[in-house]
């Protein structure tokens, strides 16, 4: 695949959680310095794209944002970053990109949720009513709490939130696909590591060390699933880091 000539200034290509869209990040995005670039790819029925028929399959939503990526990275070198449902989405893109031979990123962060190859659904909270559904989505800690205390948002929320979880639901790993060589910091919040329903193992956590033949590395925050909105400012310096390591190394 023909590509443009590399610039200067790296990109972070974000890739959303469930019910999220081009904005979601912003918290976190604000305290990135000037010379980065962060760009939040947006998936069908949300956002700008919100008249767009939902797609309802992760590896889909990795062919839309595979289209997206193309044009966003142009000659930039980039990282990816990909909070819950996008560290599947993150997982999907890169078999994708490494298909199609586009140019790979550097390296990936991400948080809130264990490796791909664990599938620890129980029930279906896309099949449950929608006031259990609310009471699944609050228990885990699946929406920041701003939203969850607005009705409004709630009612908005509701069919997005539902489809991406018959996303991450239906969601069939396969076993057979060859290490990446990319360096992958891993991080999850301390209320969601654990064992049981809405947890997140250690064991499960460290195999994203299996989807790499590179470094790997492995952090716990204080928080619960959204523990990454309390750490904005930190979160912004491991993506640093993993965007100035992954010069260093270029230049070796």
């Amino acid at each position: 695949m023909e590509q443009a000539l590399t610039t200067t200034k790296t990109k972070i290509i974000a890739l959303p959680y469930a019910g999220g869209n081009k904005y979601c990040y912003r918290a976190i995005q604000e305290y990135v310095p000037k010379d980065i670039e962060w760009v939040t790819l947006e998936l069908p029925g949300r956002g700008e794209r919100f008249t767009e028929v939902f797609i309802e399959t992760i590896n889909e939503m990795a062919e839309d944002l595979f289209v997206q990526l193309i044009s966003a990275v142009g000659g930039s070198e980039y990282i990816i970053f990909g909070h819950s449902m996008g560290t599947l989405l993150g997982y999907e893109l890169l078999k994708k990109a490494r298909e199609e031979k586009f140019k790979l990123p550097n390296s990936l962060f991400f948080t809130g949720r264990g490796a791909p190859e664990y599938d620890k659904i129980v029930h279906k909270k896309s099949q449950l009513s929608e006031k259990m559904f609310w009471k699944e989505v609050n228990e885990m800690g699946g929406l920041p709490k701003e939203i969850l205390a607005n009705k409004s948002l709630l009612n908005l929320y509701y069919p997005i939130l539902k489809s991406d979880f018959k996303s991450i639901e239906n969601y069939k790993y396969k076993t057979g696909s060859l290490p990446f060589m990319i360096p992958i910091q891993v991080c999850l919040g301390t209320e969601e590591i654990g064992e049981g329903k809405n947890k997140t193992t250690i064991a499960e956590m460290k195999a994203w060390g299996k989807v790499t033949s590179g470094p790997c590395s492995f952090e716990v925050l204080h928080g619960d699933h959204f523990f990454i909105f309390k750490h904005p400012k930190a979160i912004v310096q491991k993506l640093c880091y993993a965007v100035e390591k992954s010069k260093q190394l270029s230049v070796i």
